[in-house]
């Protein structure tokens, strides 16, 4: 089962404009931390490091597109493959309202969850045993040792 063709240049230039917007608003948020000394670095050099990569990238995909053919086609998914896409779309979207109300743990916790069941057929105690270390990893990683603020939740007060 295919799904409808869709001009490959117009997907490109469409994600690329994308991401071109959503890194700058993503810049204009680290803008808005403190950027530390050179000795200490502050918080907003992670994500000022990770806007810029994101605009380098969009560009990218903007000047791919540009060259591509009018002609070149691409289909998007059909099937079970439609159904994993927007439910990828669905947790992220999820993701990031939940972010603010529970916080980063319990948020990035229940999306690594949700995200391993919906794209693998792993167990639910491996699920769970990974979705905590993963979490784990990435609150050490981000607020310990490059001391980047994340939510703390409406529920941590």
């Amino acid at each position: 089962m295919s799904g409808a063709p869709v001009r490959k240049r117009t997907g490109y230039l469409a994600i690329g404009g994308i991401g071109v917007l959503l890194a700058a608003a993503y810049l204009g948020m680290a803008l808005q931390m403190p950027f530390g000394r050179l000795s200490q670095p502050g918080a907003a050099v992670f994500p000022l490091i990770v806007g810029g990569l994101l605009v380098v990238g969009s560009l990218a995909t903007i000047w791919e597109g540009w060259k591509t053919g009018p002609a070149e086609r691409v289909e998007f998914p059909a099937g079970a493959d439609r159904a994993r896409l927007l439910g990828v779309v669905g947790l992220l979207l999820g993701y990031f309202v939940a972010l603010p109300w529970l916080g980063q743990l319990l948020s990035s916790t229940l999306f690594c969850i949700l995200l391993m069941r919906l794209l693998s057929s792993l167990a639910w105690p491996r699920v769970a045993l990974y979705s905590i270390l993963i979490t784990g990893t990435l609150y050490a990683v981000f607020i310990h040792l490059l001391g980047v603020p994340m939510p703390r939740g409406v529920l941590a007060g």
